[in-house]
C-alpha cells in the first residue's frame, strides 16, 4: 500500500456488510478516512508482544534434515507454542515442514535421520491451501456439522410432526423433502454446447431448494431455506436458546467468519476462509486430544483485521495444549509468534540453513537475519 500511487478500499465489512467503496486516494488520505477499516488499522498503534510462551521442556527435534535444499539441518521446535518458520522464498521452509516434519510418523522416510518428541501427540493435522471441497453440495453449515442439529430442531416442531416430516426431509442432499427438479441445489445447469454451462434458478422451487410442505414449516418465522440464506451472524439471534448451535455460531463469528452465508458453497471460499473454517472445525472436535498443527501460510489473501481474528483462533488452539508450527511471511503473524525459526540466507542452493532461532525480539536483534532486519 505504501508503494501504490492510488488505493481503492472496499467494505466496510464482508459479505452482505461489504460491497461499498469506503475510501480512495493516497495512503495518507486513506489513513484519515473514518469509514475505512484499512485506514483504522493503519492509524492504530500496535503494541508489541512481550510475554512469550516458553513451551514445555521436551520439544520436537528434527535431526540432520537434507530434503531438497536443506543442508544437514538439526532444529528443535518448542511444544505448546505458536512457532513461525520464516525466510526468503526458496529458503527451505516448506521442505522442513512438509517434506520432513509432516513425514515424522512414516515408517519409511528419506531426507532426514530421525525426529524425536512426537510421542506426546495424539495426532498431526496438516492444514494447507487446498480447497476444502470440490463439491457444490458442501456448504458452510454442512462442513462445520451445524446443519444436522438445525434439521433435528426443525423436525421437532409441531407442524413438522403433524406432517410426519423427519430430519431427513430438511436435507437438500437426500430425496424426500428436497425439490427433485434441481435435486436441492436451487438451480439447474443448462448445457450451452460451445459456451460454458449456464446456471439458471430452478423454475419449480424458484431457488428455494425444498418442496412446499417442507418450506411451510418455520422456526422463529424462518423456513429451512431462509436459514441457509442467512449469514452466520444473523443466525446468532435466530437460534438464541440453542446451546449447541450457538457455540458453533459464536466460534465462527469470533474468528471473523460471521459474514459467511450458512448455505454458501465451499467451492466459493478463498484459501484463507477455508483454512479458518478447517481450524474452527478442528478446535470444536478437539476433546482431550493433543495435536500438532502444521500450517502453510495461513494469512494468504487476508486483510490485517482478518489476520487478528486468525491469530485469536491459533492462540486458542495453543492455549488448549496443542502445538502450532506455520510457514509464514506476514510480519504481523511473525511478531505474534512465541518462537521463530528463520531459514536462509537466500533461496535455492544458497538457502537451507538455520540463520536464527528464538523469540521475535531475539530475531529482531540478529544482524544476520533478513527477517530480523525487516521486523
Amino acid at each position: 500500500m505504501k508503494e501504490a500511487d492510488y488505493i481503492v478500499d472496499i467494505g466496510p465489512g464482508a459479505g452482505k456488510l461489504g460491497g461499498t467503496v469506503v475510501g480512495q486516494g493516497t495512503l495518507q488520505e486513506l489513513i484519515g478516512e473514518e469509514k475505512s477499516v484499512t485506514g483504522q488499522y493503519l492509524r492504530t498503534v500496535k503494541p508489541r508482544k512481550t510475554n512469550y510462551r516458553t513451551g514445555e521442556e521436551r520439544g520436537i527435534t528434527i535431526h540432520h534434515a537434507v530434503a531438497n535444499n536443506l543442508q544437514d539441518v538439526t532444529v528443535t521446535f518448542p511444544r505448546a507454542c505458536l512457532t513461525a518458520v520464516t525466510g526468503v522464498s526458496g529458503s527451505g521452509k516448506s521442505s522442513l515442514l512438509f517434506e520432513v516434519l509432516a513425514k515424522a510418523n512414516e515408517t519409511i522416510h528419506e531426507g532426514f535421520e530421525k525426529i524425536t518428541g512426537m510421542d506426546t501427540f495424539d495426532q498431526m493435522i496438516i492444514v494447507g491451501q487446498s480447497p476444502l471441497s470440490r463439491m457444490k453440495r458442501s456448504n458452510t453449515a454442512t462442513y462445520i456439522d451445524l446443519f444436522t442439529p438445525i434439521r433435528t430442531l426443525f423436525a421437532k416442531l409441531p407442524e413438522a410432526k403433524e406432517k410426519k416430516l423427519t430430519a431427513k426431509h430438511f436435507s437438500f442432499n437426500t430425496a424426500g423433502g428436497r425439490c427433485e427438479n434441481c435435486q436441492g441445489l436451487g438451480y439447474v445447469t443448462t448445457n450451452m454446447l460451445f459456451f460454458p454451462d449456464l446456471e439458471v434458478v430452478c423454475p419449480e422451487c424458484q431457488g428455494r431448494r425444498f418442496k412446499q410442505d417442507v418450506l411451510a414449516v418455520k422456526y422463529q418465522g424462518y423456513s429451512i431455506n431462509d436459514i441457509l440464506e442467512c449469514s452466520v451472524h444473523e443466525c446468532l439471534s435466530i437460534f438464541e436458546g440453542e446451546k449447541k448451535i450457538q457455540a458453533i455460531l459464536r466460534l465462527l463469528t469470533e474468528i471473523g467468519l460471521g459474514y459467511l452465508k450458512m448455505g454458501q458453497s465451499l467451492t466459493t471460499l478463498s484459501g484463507g476462509e477455508g483454512q479458518r473454517l478447517k481450524l474452527a472445525k478442528e478446535l470444536m472436535k478437539q476433546g482431550k486430544k493433543t495435536s500438532l498443527y502444521l500450517l502453510d501460510e495461513p494469512t494468504t489473501g487476508l486483510h490485517p483485521n482478518d489476520t487478528i481474528q486468525l491469530l485469536k483462533l491459533l492462540n486458542r488452539l495453543v492455549d488448549a495444549g496443542n502445538t502450532v508450527i506455520m510457514v509464514e511471511h506476514n510480519s504481523q503473524v511473525i511478531e505474534a509468534a512465541d518462537w521463530v525459526v528463520d531459514l536462509g540466507p537466500e533461496g535455492g542452493a544458497k538457502g537451507g540453513q538455520i540463520i536464527a532461532e528464538g523469540t521475535p525480539e531475539m530475531i529482531r536483534g540478529n544482524k544476520d537475519s533478513f527477517t530480523g532486519q525487516y521486523l
